[in-house]
């Protein structure tokens, strides 16, 4: 059985009616105040797809703002407000039992796949300390404070009631009323009810930036911290709630070991980086959108989103990269990348008192992709898990991945 044209048609509209409005508003925002002061910078921070909408090569939603740097806290020192505003539609798979909280990862069970709209906003304010000696006119210590607003109305996939590979097989995509029995369930809290939520989070970021990074060279360290938290009080106002914490540390350490460069045209380089992620989220409603930045599944190279999502979770990514020859520009390029992830969880399932051994897991592979302004990565990976199972794909070895990465 297919989803109804009439029913499609409606939640793709809903989604462009989103995107539309969003894209005029960063449109109309970016050109007031780019004609009103110099100070203020147009931003594009994130894009994202829907994989049942034109084969999910279309951005399905867009994020982006201003930033205004136009007056200084520290003499020299960069101090910067940010206005961000985003919104689509998207698709989300989950791996969780609504009444056990345990994993569905099997050939017998259904995970459960559902759309959300959603809009997003957000009000940085950040703040820099110090010259970098790496980086001359760069801050060596950057502090942000923000605070992060999102609507989210989930409803049901586009594919509900068609066959979708699951654990190697196809099985029929449920509805949130087959999924949830036409209940709620305490372990996707921001489900509950009508499956709207408001949510509210303050955020504190510290980076520690040691590194001259560049597409072609990337030479030092680069430390991030961050700490979030969305208190009940603030997460509460409809049927969908949260209240939990998170604190992320990322340790980035990279070397050029080898390079052919002029003024003019960048040939080749050799980088090797390494990566450090340890991740800790708890609370007594995590909400599906803070989920995934600490599971395994999506840290670690060849597993499925959302897998694997425990309180804690440590991940190494070792990458040798081969960049170059510039394509026409410096801001152009091709790349070869070989690696190998490894990563460990524990604790909790999240929103459960589910807590079996710990997950390990690894990967190794190779990804070919092109680089642009050193923050969009588009190509494919073939990847060997070495140890672990791809909770979509089942439990076979080998697993090919597209994927387009925004990182600004």
């Amino acid at each position: 059985m297919c989803i109804s044209v009439h029913n499609l048609a409606i939640k793709i509209n809903w989604g462009w009616i989103v995107i539309k409005k969003i894209i005029m508003l960063i449109a109309v925002g970016l050109i007031a105040f780019s004609a009103a002061a110099s100070d203020w910078t147009p931003l594009i921070t994130n894009l994202d797809t829907h994989p049942e909408v034109l084969w999910g090569i279309c951005p399905m939603y867009i994020e982006g703002g201003v930033s205004y740097d136009g007056f200084e806290f520290i003499e020299d020192r960069e101090t910067r407000i940010q206005l961000i505003v985003g919104g689509g539609y998207g698709q989300r798979k989950l791996w969780q039992n609504p009444t056990t909280g345990e994993s569905t990862a099997s050939e017998w069970v259904q995970p459960l796949t559902y759309d959300v709209g959603y809009v997003n906003w957000a009000v940085r304010f950040i703040q820099g300390f110090w010259d970098s000696p790496w980086d001359p006119g760069s801050d060596l210590l950057q502090i942000m404070f923000a605070y992060e607003g999102r609507y989210e109305y989930n409803t049901d996939s586009l594919a509900v009631g068609q066959l979708k590979s699951n654990y190697g097989n196809p099985s029929m995509v449920e509805s949130l009323d087959q999924f949830f029995h036409a209940g709620d369930s305490s372990v996707y809290p921001d489900l509950q009810g009508n499956r709207q939520f408001l949510a509210t989070n303050l955020h504190l970021g510290l980076t520690l930036d040691l590194m001259t990074d560049t597409i072609i060279k990337n030479d030092g360290i680069r430390i991030n911290l961050d700490f979030n938290w969305s208190p009940y009080a603030l997460n509460s106002a409809l049927d969908g709630k949260a209240d939990f914490y998170s604190i992320t540390f990322n340790a980035l350490g990279a070397k050029t070991l080898y390079s052919i460069t002029d003024e003019n045209w960048d040939w080749f380089s050799i980088q090797v980086l390494d990566r450090i992620f340890i991740n800790w989220t708890s609370g007594s409603m995590i909400p599906v959108y803070a989920q995934n930045k600490g599971s395994l599944g999506r840290q670690v190279r060849g597993f499925a989103d959302f897998s694997m999502n425990r309180e804690f979770a440590v991940v190494n990514n070792f990458e040798f990269r081969f960049t170059g020859p510039m394509l026409g520009t410096k801001l152009l390029y091709p790349r070869l990348s070989l690696f190998v992830d490894v990563g460990y969880g524990m604790g909790r399932y999240y929103n459960t008192d589910w807590n079996p051994s710990g997950d390990f897991v690894a990967s190794t592979g190779a990804s070919i992709s092109i680089t642009l302004i050193d923050a969009i990565d588009l190509g494919v990976s073939a990847i060997y898990l070495i140890e672990g199972e791809n909770y979509a794909k089942g439990p076979g070895s080998f697993v090919t991945e597209f994927f387009f990465f925004l990182d600004l």
